[in-house]
């Protein structure tokens, strides 16, 4: 399991009033206070759903500062992640899932689909779902792989919950895509739930 921390109420404060201050400085403490308020940290704000954060304050007046944000973090972390042999950088292949999905408003599903030599061909929003569940067909991810033409998938979910806890229907998900996959001989190396505490592996906690 990977942990990590988000800033703290302060720390947080100080970096909303530095992002909005760039464009509506004058507004910047009270529409930190506002978003601070409605969702209770930076990285929440700045991932919530935008029709909330411009209920919360009022207006859409920062939504694109907010945007070019978002952008440039998935950008730089996905810059990160190896060209080759995916599973030799763990630690960058997680950072880079929680990056994209750890403070997300809803359930995500995510696919990396890797070629015969671990190497990322393509990551791939699979599914978006509600705050409590995300609905993903295993034949429409094995059909992807047959498109792509990769051999192994690392997949992953984001509870926003915030609990590290795998549920009945992420276990059966993952055996009847895992039985799957057998089946056109692609393997599944890895399901990582991730949430805002941190991460956990199906492979290091025996459920694959």
């Amino acid at each position: 399991m990977a942990t990590s921390t988000a800033p703290g109420t302060s720390g947080c404060r100080q970096l909303l009033e530095e992002l909005i201050g760039l464009g509506d400085p004058n507004r910047a403490q009270e529409l930190s206070d506002l978003l601070l308020d409605r969702f209770g940290s930076f990285p929440e704000a700045l991932n919530a759903a935008e029709a909330d954060r411009v209920n919360a304050i009022g207006g859409r007046d920062v939504e694109g500062l907010f945007a070019s944000v978002r952008t440039a973090i998935h950008i730089v972390l996905r810059g990160r992640l190896p060209q080759r042999a995916v599973l030799a950088s763990e630690p960058a292949v997680l950072e880079y899932l929680r990056g994209a999905m750890a403070f997300a408003p809803n359930e995500q599903f995510r696919v990396l689909y890797l070629n015969s030599g671990n190497e990322l061909l393509r990551d791939e929003l699979a599914g978006s779902g509600s705050v409590s569940s995300v609905h993903v067909y295993p034949r429409e991810v094995l059909k992807r792989c047959l498109e792509l033409g990769a051999t192994a998938i690392i997949v992953a979910h984001n509870h926003p919950s915030g609990r590290l806890v795998p549920s009945r229907n992420d276990r059966t998900m993952t055996r009847n895509l895992v039985e799957a996959a057998k089946a056109i001989g692609v393997a599944v190396h890895d399901h990582i739930l991730i949430a805002r505490e941190g991460s956990l592996s199906f492979r290091r906690q025996g459920l694959l």
